[in-house]
């Protein structure tokens, strides 16, 4: 006991009368090794958010800290100057790049320490995820022997979100009123009796239902094993390949002159088959792919939304073509030029309002999303010409069965993943959608090429073919006739 309170007042008594300066002035102040043990000053943490920290992306925010000595009445009621020792506490990032600290350290005098006063630490997030977040002492002036950086916490997560903003909000519904007049647009260039024969005859509804919800599930459910380890994005892709068709399949299969009306025939059926297929194979291979907790919903509301969406506007349409002649000439006009609009649109839109998700796309995400739509063209292309199909029917075939119903899929996921994990299962979706289009596009501008300046890809309704056909028409209702004419046969048995 007399040892320890000469300690203190030797301790004092320097303290008071010069300042610290470094640890070597704490060695020669304490003069025993169980006197230094006391002084140590263990340090603990405290963080005024634990556990998921959830934050709006680009938003600066302020992580409080503070700091504590464990043994603090030996530390602080000491007399002596605590101003000048020093304790730091750094942040350290399990992915430092989701994150933007203005300073990743917190400086604390032993003062501030005894004082439980605050530090800040000032940080906002840009990309859309989790980052675990890990607090070490750097720096403890206190401890003479501390030389190496100590753990203090890792229980802290932080949850970068979305945030909604009101200019997404308006695009969407001017979008989709766009999209309501396209398909009445659309509905002016089908013939009931068309769309009749072809449901009589579904050959070719039957080969866009079973390279679409056969082929490309199995084929997307192979590439989201080989290509992805991240059981989110394993969902998200895995789902877009068993979704329906959608009005952008019904868009580009009227800018390649496609069979519009087999293509809009496909996707209402391939519409109403999902409320059975989708969950169907969310079932059987969708539940390999996440673990128990989570539980899929499928959107049977939106799907009938989508489904009266599609079918009204087009009825519309199909009854201005059997009552207004007039109108129908002018939506011939426009509706090509029109329905490239609202593609592009989509496209700016979308990339615009998701462009974090593209920024966070791999090289894993391009592949998936090139590998998918490749064997949906292929596969639908295959099938349809085994099946004797004309080219117009094997173009629609193919768009219909590549190009799946992206909106159907984001809705899927808000609706069954929290925020931002939907956000992440969404980057694979965003990356195909993006490939869609462009490669398209420069397809249908080497094509109009080839049919302009090389007379390929020749129309199956162009003039030259018509009058081919006519006169092959002709001569075969005259070689009809002949035959009950008399003398014919003689006169052809002479020849």
């Amino acid at each position: 006991m007399l040892r320890w309170m000469a300690v203190v007042v030797l301790g004092c008594a320097r303290f008071t009368t010069g300042t610290v300066g470094s640890n070597s002035n704490y060695l020669e102040t304490f003069q025993s090794g169980d006197d230094l043990q006391t002084f140590q000053g263990d340090v603990y943490l405290e963080t005024f958010q634990s556990g998921t920290w959830v934050v709006a992306e680009d938003t600066s925010l302020n992580l409080t800290l503070s700091l504590g000595f464990n043994g603090s009445t030996a530390v602080c009621n000491v007399r002596r100057n605590l101003r000048q020792a020093q304790l730091v506490v750094t942040v350290v990032l399990e992915e430092d790049w989701k994150l933007d600290f203005v300073n990743m350290s917190a400086h604390f005098t032993a003062e501030e320490v005894c004082a439980q006063v605050n530090k800040s630490l000032t940080f906002s997030g840009y990309y859309w995820g989790v980052t675990k977040l890990a607090f070490f002492l750097t720096r403890n002036d206190v401890n003479p022997y501390f030389s190496n950086a100590t753990l203090l916490s890792d229980d802290l997560t932080i949850t970068v979100d979305r945030m909604t903003k009101n200019f997404d909000t308006a695009f969407t519904y001017i979008l989709s009123v766009l999209v309501v007049f396209n398909n009445i647009f659309l509905g002016t260039q089908l013939d009931l009796e068309i769309i009749m024969s072809v449901l009589k005859r579904p050959i070719g509804p039957v080969c866009g239902f079973v390279s679409q919800f056969t082929c490309m599930p199995v084929v997307t459910y192979g590439l989201v094993l080989v290509l992805f380890t991240d059981p989110v994005q394993r969902l998200g892709l895995f789902l877009l390949g068993c979704s329906p068709g959608g009005i952008f399949s019904n868009l580009w299969a009227l800018i390649f002159d496609a069979d519009i009306n087999l293509s809009v025939t496909m996707t209402t059926i391939s519409i109403i088959a999902a409320m059975g297929m989708m969950p169907l194979w969310m079932t059987t291979l969708g539940t390999r792919l996440i673990d128990d907790n989570t539980h899929l919903y499928i959107p049977f509301k939106t799907l009938a939304v989508s489904l009266v969406s599609l079918t009204g506007p087009i009825v519309i349409g199909m009854l201005i073509r059997w009552k207004k002649e007039s109108w129908v000439k002018i939506c011939d006009v426009i509706i090509k030029p029109f329905s490239a609009i609202v593609i592009m649109l989509f496209i700016a839109v979308g990339t615009y309002n998701s462009y974090k998700g593209i920024l966070l796309m791999t090289w894993q995400t391009i592949v998936a999303g090139m590998l998918m739509l490749s064997c949906g063209y292929t596969f639908g292309a295959t099938l349809a010409r085994i099946m004797c199909l004309g080219k117009k029917q094997i173009v629609a075939v193919s768009l219909e069965t590549a190009i799946q119903n992206t909106p159907v899929t984001l809705i899927i996921l808000k609706l069954s993943l929290p925020s931002p994990y939907s956000d992440l299962a969404s980057v694979p979706v965003i990356a195909t959608f993006t490939l869609t289009g462009f490669p398209l596009f420069c397809a249908y501008l080497i094509y109009c090429s080839l049919r302009r300046f090389c007379g390929c890809c020749p129309d199956e309704d162009q003039p030259e073919n018509l009058q081919q056909s006519a006169q092959e028409d002709i001569e075969n209702s005259r070689g009809e006739i002949s035959k009950f004419l008399p003398g014919v046969e003689k006169i052809n048995g002479e020849q």
